[in-house]
C-alpha cells in the first residue's frame, strides 16, 4: 500500500520508535492530534452516500453476482443455475460486450470474484444451507480466459476451520460465503453469517490444492456481507445488505497492518435501499478511489449497474506527519468565534492552501493564504469541531479547532 510504504518511509526518518498510537484520521470524531500510530480506534459520524446507476443490466444478467476490472474492462459472472460464462460489459450501458463459456468449470453457486496481477478467482462458495462440502475457487490465468471454451482451471478446495455442523438450514447459517479477496500471498474469504451480521476473516493459500480456511478474525458489520474488493493502494471495501430491512451499506477498510483489513480504519457507509440499490451482490475498483456496483433483480426491482467513489473519506494524507511543524503555522483563538488566525511562514517555497473541513470530510471554507497572518471568516458556520488544513511544498499542518 503506498499509503504505507510513505508512512514507513517517513517514520525511519523521524526516529518512529516513539510512536504514540491513536486515531489518527482527521475525519473522525476522535481525531488525536498527537498520535503518530493509527490503532483503528476511530470512529465516525452515521455517513450516506448514493451511488449513481449507469444502467439497468440486459435481461441476460438478472443473477449479477460478481465483478472484477482489468485490461480497462468490466467483467461480470452470475450466480448458480445460470452456466458457467464470464461476461465483459459496456460500463456506460451495461451492455453484454462478449460472453465467455468455460465449460471445464461448474457454476454451483458463483458469489464473487478476486484478482492479483496475473489471475482471475471464481469463487463458487455459495452455501445458503451450510451443508455444502465441495467449496472451491477457480483460479485461471486472465490471458487465457480469451481461449475460452479450452481453458481448463486450477482448483483450490477448502472447508472452515470452525465448521463441524452441516446440517442443511436455509438461509439460517454462518458459514456462508459471498465475498473474497486476494491480499499478499493469501485469500482472504469473508463470512455471509446469517445469525449474527457479522462477518469473519478466513485465509487460505493461492496455490492449487485443498486446505482448511483458516479463521483469522472477525468484524461486526451489521450486514450481510455480499461481495469485497481491494484496491491497488490496500483501501478494502465490503458490500452488503440487511436481510430485513434491505438497507444496503459499504464498509470501508484503510490504513491497516499488513494485511490485518480489519485492525485499521472501519466506516461504514449506508448506500440506500434495494429502492436505489436492488440487491447489490459485485463490487469493485476500476481506480484508486472509484469503481462499480452490480446488483441482481429483486421483486420488481431490475438488476443494476451502479458507480461509487470514496475518495472523499480516503484520500485524506495523514494529519499526524512530523514535517507538518515545519511549515511555520499557529493557529488562534482556540476555540474561536468569528474568526480564526492563521500565522503562515513560507517554509519549503510555494504559496500556502488551506481547507477548513468538518467531521464529516466536507470541505466547508477554502482559499490561499498570504504570508504572515491570515484572518478567516466562519460567519454561518455551526458551533463544534472543524480540522484547518494547510499546506504547500514544504508539507501539510492539521489542527484540531472548536467553534464556540
Amino acid at each position: 500500500m503506498k499509503f504505507a510504504i510513505f508512512i514507513l518511509t517517513l517514520c525511519f526518518s523521524i526516529a518512529c520508535a516513539n510512536a504514540q498510537p491513536g486515531c489518527t484520521d482527521p475525519q473522525a470524531l476522535n481525531f488525536d492530534a498527537a498520535a503518530t500510530q493509527n490503532d483503528g480506534s476511530c470512529s465516525y459520524l452515521p455517513t450516506t452516500y448514493f451511488p449513481e446507476q449507469i444502467a439497468v443490466l440486459p435481461s441476460e444478467l438478472l443473477e449479477a453476482s460478481g465483478l472484477a476490472f482489468f485490461d480497462q474492462q468490466l467483467w461480470l459472472e452470475q450466480d448458480g443455475g445460470t452456466g458457467p460464462t464470464i461476461f465483459t460489459i459496456d460500463t456506460t450501458t451495461g451492455a453484454v460486450q462478449v460472453s465467455y463459456q468455460l465449460p471445464f468449470f461448474e457454476n454451483k453457486d458463483w458469489e464473487d470474484l478476486a484478482e492479483d496481477p496475473e489471475n482471475l478467482y471464481i469463487g463458487d462458495f455459495g452455501n445458503n444451507f451450510g451443508d455444502r462440502t465441495d467449496l472451491r475457487i477457480y483460479k485461471v490465468n486472465k490471458n487465457a480466459l480469451q481461449l475460452a471454451g479450452t481453458v481448463v482451471p486450477q482448483l483450490i478446495e477448502f472447508s472452515f476451520s470452525d465448521q463441524t455442523d452441516f446440517t442443511p438450514a436455509s438461509n439460517a447459517t454462518n458459514f456462508d460465503c459471498e465475498a473474497f479477496i486476494v491480499l499478499g500471498d493469501s485469500i482472504h474469504l469473508f463470512s455471509k453469517r446469517w445469525l449474527d451480521t457479522t462477518t469473519h476473516r478466513y485465509t487460505l493459500p493461492t496455490t492449487p490444492g485443498s486446505y482448511t480456511a483458516q479463521l483469522r478474525d472477525s468484524l461486526p458489520t451489521g450486514f450481510l456481507v455480499t461481495a469485497a474488493d481491494v484496491s491497488n493502494e490496500g483501501t478494502v471495501l465490503l458490500l452488503g445488505y440487511d436481510g430485513v430491512t434491505s438497507a444496503t451499506s459499504m464498509t470501508l477498510l484503510w490504513d491497516y497492518p499488513g494485511t490485518s483489513v480489519f485492525d485499521g480504519n472501519e466506516r461504514k457507509i449506508s448506500l440506500g435501499t434495494a429502492l436505489n440499490m436492488s440487491q447489490a451482490e459485485g463490487i469493485t475498483f476500476s481506480s484508486a478511489t472509484g469503481g462499480f456496483i452490480c446488483s441482481e433483480k429483486i421483486l420488481v426491482l431490475p438488476q443494476r449497474l451502479l458507480r461509487f467513489d470514496i475518495g472523499q473519506w480516503v484520500q485524506l494524507p495523514s494529519p499526524t506527519l512530523e514535517i507538518a511543524d515545519e511549515l511555520g503555522v499557529s493557529i488562534s483563538p482556540n476555540p474561536f468565534s468569528e474568526f480564526l488566525n492563521v500565522d503562515f511562514q513560507q517554509v519549503g517555497g510555494g504559496e500556502g492552501k488551506f481547507s477548513l473541513v468538518g467531521t464529516d470530510g466536507q470541505v466547508l471554507r477554502s482559499g490561499k493564504l498570504g504570508n504572515g497572518k491570515n484572518s478567516l471568516d466562519t460567519t454561518g458556520l455551526l458551533a463544534g469541531t472543524y480540522f484547518i488544513w494547510v499546506k504547500n511544498e514544504g508539507g501539510i499542518t492539521v489542527r484540531r479547532v472548536v467553534k464556540l
